[in-house]
């Protein structure tokens, strides 16, 4: 009898497989389908008696899992966690490697206090929504997570030695936020660009400005990858970034000129999505297009002088209105 297949944190159907994707020797990518609200990746270096973890989890749980799920690739544990930004989906299960020495930028480690588990617990208590309709916080458990922050920064690139390999971290935000980096591992030419590629999944600014993201993608496609590990989504080639590039652009071209005439992120959002260039585009098929609101709300809070993340009422403004975007172009019952 056919085992029942598992299905995305979500309750959806996968669309690629979860767990440890072998991407070359001694290189692992962690994904987890279908790469929406929590449903971050994650990635394995090892050399010689030594392996770097490249981000963890959302809740202790998650985490536990993957890392259980990682003893049977036959590689060390992890020695150094490398935090690729700030987001608690790739940071909040710092904790179960209480040992290992832990590294983001300067700037993420900064962010990384912004939105707190406790913060998080109070919006689940709530019944918030976050992320657009029918993905809500009571999927992940973070009563038991303490904040765990990296013990060692840096600015620009960080280069190092993990068993004999060599693996760059490269500071690019910002972008998706203000303190974005990525894992270089040049021996395979595998690139584990995190929240900076969304794939599959719209992606969403809390930093930004949009030309800063293209100057980030500009950054990460210099290294000649042939394979990237997205923060959400497969693994994919330079087709699929390529994509989003475009995504990027359209947003500024379509986007930002109407925010500079006094077009609210909400209103500019949904006539964007209700254009028919949008109706003809990819990513017309990507998960949770609402995440645009958000995007736009980011790039007028930067055109009007605003530094750093959207915070505060801000942001909290952003999300609410991400919501009423998210239920209008919800499909009716039944559809899927």
């Amino acid at each position: 009898m056919e085992a029942e297949r598992e299905l995305t944190l979500h309750g959806e159907e996968p669309r690629y497989a979860r767990g440890w994707q072998r991407l070359a020797e001694g290189t692992w990518a962690w994904l987890q389908p279908n790469g929406r609200l929590g449903e971050s990746n994650a990635g394995l270096i090892a050399g010689a008696g030594e392996a770097l973890q490249v981000d963890t989890l959302w809740d202790l749980r998650l985490t536990g899992r993957m890392l259980a799920e990682m003893r049977a690739l036959g590689a060390p544990a992890p020695g150094t966690v490398f935090n690729t930004h700030s987001d608690g989906d790739h940071v909040w299960g710092n904790q179960l490697l209480p040992e290992a020495r832990i590294v983001s930028t300067t700037a993420a480690k900064r962010l990384m206090t912004l939105d707190t588990p406790s913060e998080m617990r109070r919006l689940q208590r709530l019944g918030r929504v976050v992320g657009g309709t029918g993905r809500d916080l009571n999927r992940f458990d973070w009563s038991e997570v303490e904040l765990t922050l990296p013990r060692e920064t840096f600015e620009g690139r960080l280069r190092l030695d993990v068993g004999g390999r060599a693996v760059e971290l490269i500071e690019v935000g910002p972008a998706h936020t203000g303190g974005d980096a990525v894992a270089w591992v040049p021996d395979v030419a595998v690139c584990f660009a995190a929240d900076v590629l969304f794939i599959g999944a719209t992606p969403i600014a809390w930093a930004g400005p949009v030309t800063a993201w293209l100057a980030a993608l500009d950054r990460v496609c210099a290294l000649g990858a042939r394979a990237y590990v997205p923060g959400h989504g497969p693994v994919c080639g330079q087709a699929e970034v390529d994509e989003l590039r475009r995504y990027l652009e359209w947003v500024r071209d379509e986007g930002t000129p109407q925010l500079r005439q006094g077009v609210s992120p909400r209103k500019a959002a949904q006539r964007m999505l209700a254009s028919e260039e949008f109706a003809a585009s990819p990513w017309a098929e990507w998960d949770d297009p609402e995440r645009l609101v958000v995007t736009l709300a980011t790039e007028r809070f930067r055109l009007r002088g605003g530094e750093g993340h959207l915070t505060g009422a801000g942001r909290l403004r952003a999300v609410l209105q991400m919501q009423r975007v998210a239920k209008a172009l919800q499909k009716p019952s039944g559809s899927g």
